[in-house]
């Protein structure tokens, strides 16, 4: 599992925190590497040259169980949505 970590000022490099949702505080997290790089490549456009995101694979083990109770939550209606049509 990929996380995006980021450091908001490259001067204090070990105060950083991973791309959390701003509704529900879940961290976001991609199976592929390469789903994590597009979503981080979106997300440095613009951005100032203090703050540092990269991928890790350095998430919380509650966090990563969160993270992953809500992908199967949403993967299972998206399903059923399917289903029904």
């Amino acid at each position: 599992m990929f996380a995006i970590k980021i450091i908001p000022n490259k001067r204090k490099m070990s105060e950083w925190y991973l791309l959390r949702d701003m509704e529900d505080y879940i961290v976001y997290i991609w199976t592929r590497k390469t789903e994590a790089e597009k979503a981080l490549a979106k997300l440095q456009e613009g951005l100032s040259k203090f703050v540092i995101l990269e991928i890790t694979e350095d998430i919380n083990v509650s966090a990563l169980k969160r993270a992953t109770d809500k992908k199967q939550k949403t993967h299972g209606q998206q399903t059923a949505l399917e289903r029904s049509e």
